[in-house]
């Protein structure tokens, strides 16, 4: 943590930096109590933690490989290499030198490794986490002597929706030249946001615009997507530029940005026919409408095929897993019925895809879908984000106020996930909107009525979480109306089916197999962020084929996804038909949760406390 008496103390005579904003950071690093001839900051992170975080980046990563990589090889020299780091400077990818990337490995410059100014003192990714943007540090400005053979250069990656997603870093010898770098690395971060940008699904309609029509479908143009109701769901850095957004916390609409009427815009008679639109600063533009088709949202497929016969929402799930089917049979007993759902399971392990199942097998498959990640809203904006707001209900506020989740969820079903790190007085707040079937957004005094489906999930164990008192006992109670566990990705018995089917996923229209010993490898993972780090590394590895290659090797996977020497032995129910023992193993082992209480065990089964005696005796398994 920065001290606040750091400003007082002396910096190192040697090298003082006279850049400001590097002589800024070596204050914070001295008050953070570096010396510049400091041994080694920090150790690269183990390999969880690293996957944990290669899978909270998953879509980063997806469309940066690719890029960085083109990146590395338009730089042509021996002593350089690209770095793509997290928003709080943690390593994820490095493309390099060999005899470069060796030099670099000894000062903690790879995959896994903390870069942050607290750890590394000045440097150009920590201190463009910092700063929020771009940052060069050369040679004698890095605060730790060890790093100083080093010239870099940082850019921030901006997330569509606003903020920073992450860090793109130039690293190279300090003896090498690299001509307009800067630039090099500002083009390449707006390729990464560009891509991500038009991987969006969840859009109706984007606009591309520009003080100039020649300057349309040219990487200059700026582009807003918006929803049906005109409300921005993203944006390219240039649209931020030219509307003047420092973000779009808050959703700003069309007709926030723009003097001009959202439903006139819908009714542009030729998709693309380039029309004059003017902002609200009065600045007049030339741009494009482009309808862009949104899905109706459904499961993601672990397979391209669809099932042969009509069936619901939960047949793209069920592979051959035991506990998965014993999962899917009980939720499809209560999906025509308003009982809500409450997903448990590790993170990663497939709850929004179960949540989604749950959604398309009931009556309201044709009504909205809403989700909502409790971890990734900050507290203070959460509230506003579930409940709405009414106009002018705080500074910042949208003129014509904000619905809010739970009344676009109207109808259908709300899905909260990681439910566990919803703040507690918003429990109460949460509780009683459940209770009274009614909204009362902030800044209102009526309530709103609202009729939703709800669905829950939590990698945490909230009946620990209201043993600890972290999480009310009455919501739990009110959530919980049935809960299902959903097994990780190193017990399923289903494992080389659903590798099988990620693999088709993932190449579509190409024939690819796998290798014997590449699924050897990958059954020996212990896999800690399960089917979503699966997707990512055999993503990765699809994409290191090459285009005359048909056929998945250990070669081709990621080296700081997949641990070579990796000794799990997985241990998954049988794949078999044989309920009976899957149901007393699923009884001893929520049991043993519950450190032996019954009647938490029955709740959380969705059956009395009588029926689980009777299971008891039946497999003589202690009470």
């Amino acid at each position: 943590m920065f001290r606040a008496e750091a400003t007082a103390m002396s910096l190192p005579d040697k090298a003082t930096p006279h850049d400001p904003l590097i002589r800024s950071s070596w204050t914070r690093c001295t008050g953070y109590g570096l010396a510049p001839d400091n041994p080694l900051g920090a150790e690269p992170v183990d390999r969880v933690l690293l996957a944990e975080r290669l899978e909270a980046n998953a879509r980063l990563v997806t469309f940066a490989q690719p890029i960085i990589e083109h990146l590395h090889g338009q730089l042509d020299h021996a002593s350089s290499m690209v770095l793509l780091a997290d928003r709080e400077g943690l390593v994820l990818r490095a493309v390099g030198d060999g005899s470069f990337v060796s030099r670099a490995q000894r000062v903690a410059l790879m995959p896994g490794a903390h870069w942050a100014e607290a750890q590394m003192g000045t440097n150009a990714i920590g201190t463009a986490v910092h700063e929020m943007q771009t940052v060069s540090v050369i040679g004698e400005q890095h605060f730790l002597e060890r790093n100083r053979f080093l010239t870099c250069i940082a850019t921030p990656i901006h997330a569509p929706s606003g903020g920073m997603l992450g860090i793109l870093d130039l690293s190279s010898d300090v003896r090498v030249s690299l001509p307009h770098a800067r630039a090099l690395l500002h083009s390449t971060a707006e390729m990464i946001e560009h891509r991500l940008l038009e991987s969006m699904s969840n859009g109706h309609l984007s606009l591309h615009f520009s003080p100039y029509q020649e300057m349309l479908g040219s990487p200059l143009e700026a582009i807003a997507v918006f929803d049906e109701a005109g409300r921005m769901l993203a944006c390219n850095r240039n649209a931020r530029q030219m509307l003047g957004l420092r973000s779009i916390e808050g959703m700003p609409g069309f007709e926030d940005c723009f003097d001009a009427e959202w439903r006139r815009l819908l009714a542009t008679p030729v998709e693309g026919q380039a029309l004059e639109l003017r902002t609200r600063q009065g600045r007049w533009l030339m741009a494009q409408v482009r309808l862009r088709v949104a899905p109706r949202k459904r499961v993601r497929s672990l397979s391209a095929t669809q099932p042969a016969h009509g069936g619901d929402g939960f047949d793209e799930l069920e592979h051959g897993d035991a506990r998965m089917r014993v999962a899917v049979e009980r939720a499809r007993k209560i999906a025509d019925r308003n009982i809500p759902l409450l997903i448990q399971g590790e993170t990663g392990s497939g709850k929004e895809w179960f949540a989604r199942a749950f959604h398309l097998s009931g009556p309201r498959r044709d009504a909205p879908w809403v989700a909502v990640n409790c971890a990734s809203i900050p507290a203070t904006l959460i509230e506003a984000e579930l409940f709405g707001y009414a106009p002018g209900a705080f500074t910042g506020a949208r003129a014509r106020g904000a619905r809010g989740k739970i009344l676009e969820a109207h109808g259908g079903t709300l899905f909260l996930d990681e439910i566990g790190d919803m703040p507690l007085a918003l429990q109460a707040v949460l509780l009683r909107v459940l209770e009274t079937r009614a909204v009362v957004p902030l800044g209102a005094s009526e309530e709103v009525p609202v009729d939703i489906g709800l669905v829950c999930a939590s990698h945490r164990p909230l009946q620990q979480m209201v043993a600890d008192g972290q999480f009310r006992a009455d919501l739990l109670f009110r959530l919980n109306g049935l809960t299902v566990w959903l097994p990780p990705l190193r017990e399923r018995a289903d494992f080389d089916t659903l590798v099988a089917r990620v693999v088709d996923d993932e190449s579509p229209g190409r024939a690819v197999r796998i290798a014997p010993e590449t699924l050897d490898l990958l059954r020996r993972q212990a896999w800690p962020g399960n089917l979503r780090q699966m997707r990512n590394v055999l993503r990765v590895a699809i994409a290191m084929l090459s285009p005359d290659e048909h056929e998945l090797r250990p070669s081709h996977l990621p080296e700081d996804g997949i641990d070579q020497n990796a000794s799990h032995v997985p241990q998954p129910l049988p794949a078999g038909g044989d309920l009976r023992a899957t149901e007393r193993r699923l009884v001893r082992e929520c049991l043993d949760r519950h450190d032996g209480n019954v009647s938490a065990a029955a709740r959380e089964l969705g059956i009395t406390r009588t029926t689980l005696y009777r299971k008891l005796r039946q497999t003589d398994a202690p009470a």
